[in-house]
């Protein structure tokens, strides 16, 4: 008896924790990794050849692959960034036991003189298709959230990226995550049509109410702004 009653209420209990809204949530967030790279110059060519042909590789073949996106630091195009969002945790697997992937490492890896690999949590995730055109601005920041602050930050940056995707033509993708091992990192990756369009976001008064309700919560940032290697994804709603 006093088996069965402990197995019904194990039970109720699992039933309970697995039907919460934040269970169900962190289900259906997007798994997240970023990867900060030097390049050997000398080899910066092929190694920008290799990431095309990979990434053109993996999101026509990889039903999980959300986005795959490859740039370099403006004044230093050594330096590079790589954003990479999947449904989730398998669909990463799958990434990295596919050819096109194992290919890739074996003819970079000699390439590659640093590299520093991150999993991320996606604050605020959304994208469009990216269009044709001129060539896309690619910016990054990263910045230093005081921990303590973070909830108050959230709402305020959630709020912006919201109004910004829906409001603004040109802004095509705007990319917000923490870095798993240090909650207070932020990384984002930001895609827009043009200079024009980054322009315009920047002198938008909800860009403006986001930067006054968030002074005082970022402690450190670096804003830099990149040349796009290969930008590839597929249209996603905000998440999470």
């Amino acid at each position: 008896m006093k088996r069965r009653v402990l197995f019904m209420l194990a039970s109720m209990l699992l039933t309970t924790f697995l039907g919460t809204p934040a269970l169900a949530e962190a289900r259906n967030t997007p798994f997240i990794r970023w990867a900060e790279l030097e390049v050997d110059a000398a080899q910066l060519a092929a190694f920008e050849a290799a990431a095309r042909e990979h990434v053109d590789a993996a999101i026509q073949s990889e039903p999980g692959l959300l986005a795959l996106h490859v740039t370099q630091e403006a004044e230093r195009p050594t330096q590079v960034r790589v954003f990479e969002m999947y449904a989730n945790e398998s669909a990463y697997q799958a990434h990295l036991a596919s050819p096109h992937f194992k290919r890739f490492v074996a003819a970079t890896q000699a390439m590659i003189t640093a590299r520093q690999l991150f999993t991320a949590i996606p604050i605020r995730a959304d994208g469009k298709p990216l269009g044709e055109g001129a060539l896309p601005q690619v910016r990054v920041a990263d910045l230093q959230i005081d921990p303590e602050r973070m909830a108050e930050y959230r709402a305020a940056v959630t709020e912006e990226i919201d109004t910004s995707m829906k409001t603004e033509p040109g802004v095509r993708a705007i990319y917000a995550m923490a870095l798993a091992s240090d909650p207070g990192a932020l990384r984002f990756f930001e895609i827009y049509a043009d200079e024009a369009a980054y322009q315009s976001h920047i002198a938008s008064p909800h860009f403006r109410k986001y930067v006054e309700a968030t002074k005082d919560l970022i402690t450190a940032r670096r804003l830099t702004l990149t040349k796009p290697i290969v930008l590839q994804s597929k249209p996603t709603g905000p998440t999470p």
